[in-house]
């Protein structure tokens, strides 16, 4: 299955709303996404522009791989090959079997709505202001889906995954340092330093 698809940083959710609802799109999901993406420790996958993932959405549950980018300005396609899951723990157990770990997770609460082949998505996350996802099977149908929006040029662009876990990352941090013991323990382990806190290991923008 191909899946092209544009994104839309920072947007103002209720005019987007407002505007989607007015094409004639339909709510169909409001809820918690969690992904969870998998690799191998060398990080195969993301060196080929590759990405492995279980996603629960709702009370579903997916495994999805996602091929190679290829752009079209600001608008992205690739290949996705997806099947529905019964049990997380006993397909996360067969992907460590087979080499793949987990490397992260991302969680979002996401409003879904749909017209036609046409997917919108709202994705809010922890320390962002909302974004849009528009979903289809053409690049020709996503950009007059744009048009029809009236979306500026310069606000269309990824929004990369390290910044998504980096402001995650920022809000824990914020409220753990609410609690005196956690604040002791970061003045001990790194001087204070809030650099500290937020390293970590390399992580790939796939999505």
């Amino acid at each position: 299955m191909k899946e092209i698809e544009v994104k839309i940083r920072y947007i103002d959710k209720e005019k987007i709303i407002e505007k989607i609802e007015a094409l004639g799109a339909k709510k169909v999901f409001t809820g918690k996404v969690i992904d969870y993406r998998f690799d191998t420790p060398e990080r195969d996958l993301s060196r080929q522009g590759k990405a492995l993932r279980i996603r629960q959405k709702g009370k579903y549950i997916y495994l999805n791989l996602k091929g190679k980018k290829k752009s079209i300005q600001s608008i992205v396609g690739r290949d996705e090959i997806g099947v529905k899951i019964s049990n997380f723990k006993t397909m996360h157990r067969i992907l460590n079997d087979l080499g793949f770990i987990k490397i992260f997770d991302l969680r979002k609460y996401r409003t879904e709505y749909r017209l036609d082949d046409i997917v919108f998505d709202i994705d809010e996350y922890v320390g962002l202001d909302p974004m849009l996802e528009i979903e289809s099977d053409s690049y020709e149908k996503v950009q007059k889906y744009i048009d029809l929006l009236e979306i500026k040029e310069e606000d269309v662009g990824r929004i990369y995954i390290r910044e998504i876990l980096a402001a995650k990352k920022k809000v824990d941090y914020e409220r753990n340092m609410k609690n005196p013991n956690f604040r002791k323990k970061v003045v001990e382990v790194s001087g204070d330093s809030e650099d500290a806190v937020f390293e970590g290991d390399k992580i790939s923008d796939e999505d």
